[in-house]
């Protein structure tokens, strides 16, 4: 598009100012002005859309008139500095911590920071199939700033392709001496945890309450502050208390990442493996599902101690473990461990899968769960402890695979974006990627039975159609009309998205690519955001222009803003 009588930086300008009213008025059709979702705590509020610091536009101007090709950028709703920017962004260079500060540095104007970046400390250097990413998180004066960080992502050529900026400016504060001891932050946050709730009782045999002195931006304005966790029998709440006046910042959120649903080893889950959407749990017991359905697999990666602890997986929070000095858990459905077993070795497969595609470091830890701590039927991935709690309300959540791979789906998440999942857009994101996870997994063992319905073992606890179906990947759920405001309900446009990528570009580029594009996105990723992350990612890695656009037209078809 030509623009007669202008420079080529006013060009670049006017093009900015454009696009930022299309994508202002894209935004406005999608996010009503009302809280979507209450979860337990505080709500999850529409996705905030950020606006640039005028200010800030000839800087924008000359990054944008420097890369090559088109670029994306998502700006902070807080600072009106970019928040997320994709594209070739520089001249190929060595990647290394100098060169991504180098990098940085000359775009610190633009971010409002210090050329010198103080405070920013390296903490995490990975290699991944696109290339390099560089994490430095961000201090001041020796306190950690919450959520505070830069990403430089290098593709395999030595380009800067994407920036991931989460940092406050202007962090430093007068003074950060608390006046509340962590003692009285954490009885504070106390009286902030939601009335009525049935799951407010702290667990006496779990973690106990914790306060991390912080930097807290996220309210417009650097204050001191401290992290409250405190963990109950069902959400593990975090408070934000103001250092020195004992205010709470933020309602009281909730960590936890659910799903509601129950779930043994099948090959997948009973029906799945029989064959037989008519079984029915009839309470745990063994002649509810033929013998000929159990498989006989190899477990892989015990640590020898007779308990199911191994390299990737662990049932060490269970509270009645079984054991076995032979190595050997054989188990059937009515017994505890056949649910152990379940968790163990689907948590292991998906890692061992993880590490197939190319990503050795992408939570490459052992995945501690439980089997028996939870009645409900219901099962949750835990932020601050980093476990996974499977529910016993139901079909036990743990004899369905797609509920077990659903809910490391968050860990992966958590992982890759710590802290993921503080808007409506992002957990509905992170929703669909778990059901999207357990779909791909899934289908590897099926043989291509019902690949689209989500854990249908663990759905005949309350669903009455057939195939009974927590979630389908099938969905035609468009943006922005679809959105409900609940994050399963939304989070099936992006599953349907990823689903329908998988069929144009085939699973082993589809999972590659969306591990890939978590690197790139925030914790409070938008559906466009997490779109262009996508595209990048898929470029980044050097797939074809067919399948580059496969996956463009596919997220546009849906409703998604795609801009590069």
């Amino acid at each position: 598009m030509e623009l007669p009588g202008c420079s080529l930086v006013q060009r670049v300008l006017c093009l900015v100012v454009v696009s930022l009213f299309v994508s202002m008025g894209i935004a406005q059709a999608a996010s009503p002005d009302e809280v979507r979702l209450k979860r337990n705590g505080g709500p999850i509020q529409s996705q905030p859309q950020g606006k640039p610091d005028p200010d800030l536009l000839p800087l924008w101007a000359a990054l944008v008139g420097k890369a090559s090709g088109p670029v994306s950028v998502t700006w902070s709703h807080l600072w009106g500095t970019p928040k997320a920017v994709y594209g070739m962004l520089s001249s190929p260079m060595e990647p290394s911590e100098a060169s991504a500060r180098q990098f940085l540095s000359s775009q610190a104007a633009l971010l409002n920071l210090e050329p010198s970046l103080p405070g920013f400390v390296l903490t995490s250097d990975r290699k991944t199939s696109m290339g390099h990413v560089y994490v430095f998180s961000q201090r001041a004066d020796g306190v950690p700033v919450y959520g505070g960080e830069l990403k430089i992502h290098f593709d395999r050529d030595g380009h800067v392709v994407g920036l991931i900026n989460t940092s406050v400016p202007s962090a430093k504060l007068p003074a950060t001496v608390p006046s509340l001891e962590p003692e009285q932050a954490i009885q504070a946050a106390k009286g902030h945890i939601p009335p009525g709730l049935s799951d407010k009782e702290e667990v006496a045999d779990g973690p106990g309450p914790s306060a991390k002195l912080v930097i807290y931006g996220d309210t417009g304005t650097p204050t001191l502050a401290w992290e409250v966790t405190i963990h109950t029998h069902g959400p593990a709440w975090q408070v934000f208390i103001h250092a020195q006046t004992g205010k709470a910042l933020a309602p009281a959120r909730d960590l936890n990442r659910y799903v509601t649903g129950t779930g043994q080893v099948f090959l997948v889950n009973a029906i799945v493996a029989a064959r037989d959407n008519s079984l029915r749990d009839q309470k745990d017991t063994a002649s509810a599902v033929p013998p000929t359905v159990y498989r006989s697999v190899t477990l892989m990666g015990l640590d020898g101690s007779g308990f199911l602890d191994g390299i990737y997986a662990s049932s060490s929070s269970s509270k009645r473990r079984v054991s076995s000095a032979s190595q050997t858990f054989v188990f059937d459905r009515s017994e505890n461990g056949f649910s152990e077993t379940m968790g163990y070795y689907y948590l292991d497969y998906a890692q061992r899968y993880i590490q197939s595609l190319g990503f050795p470091t992408v939570n490459n830890r052992q995945q501690v769960f439980s089997v028996d701590r939870s009645k409900k039927d219901n099962s949750f991935y835990q932020l601050s402890t980093k476990t996974i709690t499977y529910g016993t309300g139901g079909v036990d959540d743990a004899e369905d695979a797609d509920v077990v791979w659903h809910e490391y789906g968050h860990s992966i998440l958590d992982d890759q974006v710590p802290g993921y999942g503080t808007t409506l857009e992002a957990d509905s994101i992170g929703e669909g990627f778990g059901d999207y996870w357990a779909g791909t997994l899934g289908a590897q063992l099926s043989e291509g039975f019902q690949d689209a319905c989500v854990a249908e073992w663990d759905a005949t606890s309350y669903s009455s159609t057939t195939p009974p179906c927590l979630r389908r990947l099938d969905g035609t759920k468009h943006y922005p009309e679809s959105v409900v405001g609940e994050v399963h309900d939304d989070g099936e446009m992006w599953s349907a998205a990823l689903w329908q990528i998988r069929a144009a570009i085939g699973a082993t580029k589809a999972d590659t690519v969306v591990l890939q594009h978590h690197f790139l996105l925030t914790p409070d990723t938008s559906f466009n955001q997490a779109a262009d992350a996508l595209v990048t990612a898929a470029t980044g890695l050097g797939y074809s222009a067919t399948d580059v656009n496969a996956i463009r037209t596919i997220l546009q078809n849906r409703g998604f803003t795609v801009t590069l």
